[in-house]
């Protein structure tokens, strides 16, 4: 399959953190940049160096909270009244006659937990005239890859998706290996319907999508499982407003393990001192949130001049921090 182009996330992450403030180095070396000792902010710039890098990481957090609230209203709040099913479960819905795309099919959804191992995603081998497409985005509105008609063609393949630090061995068979960012990823996708579908065929057609751990599919011993403590998402609005973003952000950073020579954005965040305990002065919890305020300026007015940040787009996906925090918005008010 050809590889498509990825987005380094962590490294926009960490450019993004530093852009903001005075005597930083470019975005393009920040990969060699030293990280900082992670002091607290202090002094008489304080408080505007503060504001400057609350908008910087929260323009780089937000396509993370985003989407973690969509994954856990789907697939982890088994209460709730978005929840689909478990994880690496495909979730499938037929589309209606009233639905509002222009063809019929199936859409499918799904998130993948990638933390105790990679994944395998088998697509069944189709007619020419049936398209279909799968699309992988990883927390940080990534798109680690795209299977579909056209990008891999209608042939039969098993996809092995693994998450940050995996060495694993590649067993025999697989087409692909998709690297992904962090692990947590989402799957969307559609599969087209023809007019002779009958409800039979649509049932078999769905079931030659699947996905699975990879110790199942080499019916093996799975490996030791991980602990289910999934931090509850914050409320929308608390996620637009309150300095508990940040502690939220870095709870979530424990699903995008930081890369090997990358500048820590822990480190960043532990200059701000935002924890779910911690008491900041007035002044410096209102220069958080005028830096939150000011990173949602810049993502809306993106939203405006493209016209919406289509979730979907691949393009955008790919684009910088901005336009990736503004999909990821739109996909969560979306659900």
């Amino acid at each position: 399959m050809p590889r498509l182009k990825r987005t380094a996330f962590a490294m926009a992450l960490a450019a993004t953190a530093l852009a903001g403030l005075p005597g930083c180095r470019p975005a393009s070396i920040a990969r060699a940049t030293t990280p900082s000792t992670g002091g607290a902010l202090a002094g008489a710039s304080e408080l505007p160096a503060r504001r400057a890098l609350a908008r910087e990481l929260y323009v780089a957090g937000v396509p993370l909270l985003a989407r973690y609230a969509v994954v856990h209203a789907r697939n982890i709040d088994r209460g709730g009244a978005e929840y689909q099913g478990p994880l690496n479960v495909l979730h499938w819905v037929t589309d209606s006659a009233e639905s509002s795309r222009a063809e019929p099919g199936s859409t499918v959804s799904a998130s993948l937990d990638l933390r105790a191992e990679p994944v395998v995603v088998r697509v069944p081998a189709l007619p020419a005239e049936r398209t279909y497409v799968l699309q992988l985005t990883d927390l940080q509105a990534s798109v680690p890859a795209q299977i579909s008609s056209r990008s891999t063609g209608n042939q039969a393949g098993d996809y092995l998706v693994v998450g940050p630090g995996w060495h694993g061995e590649v067993p025999v068979g697989i087409v692909d290996v998709i690297h992904a960012d962090t692990t947590l990823v989402s799957v969307s996708g559609w599969v087209q319907g023809l007019d002779s579908d009958s409800a039979r065929i649509q049932q078999t057609l769905q079931r030659g999508f699947q996905v699975k751990p990879l110790s199942r599919h080499l019916a093996i011993a799975p490996p030791p499982a991980t602990l289910d403590d999934w931090p509850q998402p914050l409320p929308a609005d608390m996620a637009r407003h309150s300095a508990l973003f940040f502690a939220q952000l870095e709870a979530l950073l424990s699903f995008a393990p930081a890369q090997p020579g990358e500048v820590d954005i822990r480190q960043r965040l532990q200059q701000l001192e935002v924890t779910p305990r911690s008491t900041l002065a007035q002044a410096a919890t209102r220069a958080l949130r005028e830096g939150m305020a000011d990173g949602q300026r810049e993502i809306d007015q993106r939203r405006a001049a493209l016209s919406g940040c289509d979730a979907g787009d691949a393009d955008a996906a790919h684009s910088d921090a901005i336009t990736r925090a503004c999909a990821a918005q739109r996909t969560s008010q979306e659900g």
